[in-house]
């Protein structure tokens, strides 16, 4: 019983990850990202920007601004922190 409850937490724990984004910074500002580019070279393309929000990463630590990002049929949690960005991931 011990064991599976513990399984359950790692799968559940979230990790920071940090990533490469292509990104747009817009006349007033504002920065669009376009792509994550994972560490194997991957890029993902963002299908949309749902919300865009300055708080901080309750499940990771840090802060910064917040998006909620679509890729494909995912829902990801995407921050930028002190000209980084990274995600929350189930891997460390």
């Amino acid at each position: 019983m011990l064991v599976i409850e513990m399984q359950e937490f790692i799968e559940r724990t979230l990790y920071k990850r940090y990533v490469e984004v292509i990104s747009l910074n817009r006349l007033d500002g504002t920065l669009m990202p376009i792509y994550i580019i994972w560490e194997d070279g991957t890029r993902y393309k963002i299908d949309k920007i749902l919300k865009i929000i300055d708080q901080k990463a309750s499940e990771v630590g840090g802060c910064g601004r917040y998006y909620e990002i679509r890729i494909g049929r995912h829902i990801r949690h995407l921050f930028y922190e002190r000209n980084r960005w990274f995600v929350e991931s189930h891997k460390p």
